[in-house]
């Protein structure tokens, strides 16, 4: 920083000590993480200051109602450096950290990973990216409550037990099928083989191989049909998209990423996409949209990564 005005040193400083207090408080923060910010800290008395400082404004920021703060792939523009990086950041501090999920759990991923798990009764569940279920088996239902994230069923038929997956505000029930259940801003239910019975309070849809249901903004439950195995294609690593926006696609990169992917402009979001990616190095994914698209990537503080149009 020899060479940087005082202007610049402390716009540096900002940005660093944001991407610190943003990555100490993730849910998956580690033991290196933490030495490497020690060491960070401990050359430069302005980089305890700054950080002191930044850690203030994330505890204000805490305070932000859920409905104005901005969520995953959420699109920012018109302020700082330093203010996008908080604004990217803000979600975890809008969502759960997932450290209760976790502890309430009987299996769980964490960011990145997937995880493929034998239930009691022979069923197969697994379980996408930063995902947790709840096991609870009686003598009348197999019960899955699916905590956070993503989960795909390879169901053991027995017709005397139902196998009922719970999710934030729906219900799937299937007696010998194969098929996903995904919670977040919409429960959304997706059948590859056999049928499943979705319910939300009086509202009831059986869905068919290739059948989808999704409870809409005014808590409707919607069918459709899709192509389920390109869409949950991350049980063997795979990321397929068909010329979706780019701002669609680093949303769902997003939930495989060590950090927070932010879309500076619409220009940038608007971009399609299509291809198969591995889900195990985003990174490198990263790389190759900026290398095949007309985008500019800047990673800030090694935690939060912007990408805007060129």
């Amino acid at each position: 920083m020899a060479d940087m005005s005082d202007e610049e040193r402390e716009k540096t400083i900002a940005e660093e000590a944001a991407g610190w207090v943003a990555r100490l408080s993730s849910r998956d923060a580690t033991d290196e993480d933490r030495r490497r910010f020690a060491h960070w800290k401990a050359k430069d008395l302005a980089h305890a200051a700054a950080f002191k400082e930044m850690s203030i404004l994330w505890r204000d920021l805490a305070q932000v109602p859920k409905s104005v703060a901005p969520h995953r792939g959420r699109r920012v523009a018109g302020a700082g450096v330093a203010g996008l990086l908080f604004l990217g950041c803000l979600g975890y501090m809008a969502d759960e950290t997932g450290v209760i999920d976790r502890y309430r759990s009987d299996f769980h991923t964490p960011v990145g990973m997937i995880g493929r798990f034998a239930l009691d009764d022979g069923s197969i569940v697994t379980l996408n990216t930063d995902s947790a279920i709840q096991v609870k088996y009686d003598q009348a239902r197999r019960q899955i409550i699916l905590l956070r994230g993503e989960a795909f069923f390879d169901v053991a038929p027995n017709p005397a037990r139902p196998f009922v997956v719970s999710g934030e505000r729906t219900e799937a029930i299937a007696l010998g099928t194969h098929y996903a259940v995904k919670v977040g801003r919409h429960d959304e239910v997706m059948v590859e083989e056999g049928h499943v019975a979705v319910t939300f309070g009086s509202q009831r849809a059986v869905l068919e191989a290739g059948g989808m249901a999704e409870l809409d903004d005014h808590g409707r439950l919607r069918t459709r049909t899709g192509d389920v195995a390109g869409l949950t294609s991350w049980r063997s690593g795979k990321l397929v998209f068909s010329g979706q926006p780019l701002g669609e696609v680093l949303a769902e990169l997003d939930r495989y990423h060590r950090g927070r992917i932010v879309v500076l402009d619409d220009r940038a979001s608007g971009l399609r996409v299509s291809g198969v990616f591995g889900a195990g190095n985003i990174d490198q994914v990263l790389r190759v949209l900026e290398q095949s698209l007309p985008i500019r990537i800047t990673r800030l503080a090694g935690w939060v990564t912007l990408v805007r149009s060129r």
